[in-house]
């Protein structure tokens, strides 16, 4: 990494990584010095990747990914071992009485399937939530157990895209309540488009795999509203990478990831404006209007590529 890396800088990206791995999903915590040291780690392993601190932005989305894997991977680890699916379950979480054991979920027999026993406790965990969810779309009753049938079965139907079943994704338990409320998204969408084209075949309809990953119908079933976790800004950085130039990035991630300064102090650092061609004896209203347009037309690249 260069030498002339900001202390300010490696600061905030340590703050961003250890607030990652203390929580890297609802209902997943770690102690302060288990994040410190994954922040540490995560920082000094991504630091190999980059030749220069430059792109702050980009240098941080990559340990907060590498961060949040790590954490997950300690917390299944150490659940395996001591066989005990609650380790680092956060206290505060009130979704649901208690977690399930992900490794007896993720078994699979070549000719049974997804056939533990522990199946059996999933439908009374994640029917509430799903239906609260449901009831506010405004599918009820029958129609909503319907749902909520269909998505259970498309957590261990098996992807045409890559051969494993969506149930094979998460690494902790935690992180199955957000991908299976995204099914569930996709199935209540699914069943407004039948029910107004095919109300009398209401057993039929396109998996979850075909709503995603169907070219000629892509993301724009997917209703965001459902889906409780967010996109994290490693995932949106990922996402958007090619659209945005690198002073956009650092517009982004200076405002409003790191929070690290506001329009005002930009417009008065010289240093800062002159990366964007602003001279010296421009105004501060000039400065200002430069700015806010690049940032304007950075977030709607952005905007325009999560919703497509």
């Amino acid at each position: 990494m260069s030498p002339a890396v900001c202390p300010e800088q490696l600061e905030r990206c340590w703050q961003a990584c250890w607030t990652r791995a203390r929580r890297p999903v609802e209902g997943v915590l770690i102690s302060e010095e288990e994040a410190e040291r994954i922040a540490e780690q995560a920082i000094r392993n991504v630091s190999f990747e980059f030749d220069s601190f430059d792109d702050e932005a980009a240098f941080t989305a990559r340990a907060l990914e590498i961060a949040g894997e790590a954490t997950r991977e300690l917390v299944a680890e150490k659940r395996r071992q001591d066989a005990d699916p609650q380790l680092h379950h956060d206290p505060e979480d009130r979704r649901y009485e208690r977690n399930l054991d992900l490794d007896r979920l993720q078994r699979h027999d070549p000719s049974q399937g997804f056939s533990d026993r522990e199946w059996n406790h999933l439908p009374d965990l994640l029917k509430p939530l799903a239906l609260r969810t449901l009831h506010r779309k405004g599918i009820t009753g029958h129609d909503a157990e319907e749902v909520f049938i269909d998505s259970l079965v498309e957590l261990a139907r098996i992807r045409s895209s890559d051969s494993r079943a969506p149930i094979l994704d998460p690494t902790v338990f935690e992180e199955l309540i957000p991908l299976h409320m995204r099914i569930v998204g996709f199935r209540a969408i699914d069943w407004r488009r039948r029910r107004t084209t095919l109300k009398n075949r209401p057993n039929e309809g396109d998996s979850f795999d075909a709503l995603t990953s169907d070219p000629e119908r892509p993301v724009q079933f997917e209703d965001p509203s459902m889906d409780p976790d967010a996109p994290t800004f490693e995932h949106i950085y990922k996402q958007c990478r090619e659209l945005l130039e690198a002073d956009e990035w650092d517009l982004v991630y200076t405002l409003f990831v790191a929070q690290s300064a506001t329009i005002q102090e930009l417009i008065e650092e010289r240093g800062f404006c002159r990366r964007y061609g602003l001279k010296p004896s421009a105004s501060a209203s000039t400065r200002r209007r430069v700015l806010n347009d690049r940032i304007q037309g950075a977030l709607a690249k952005i905007r325009k590529s999560l919703v497509n």
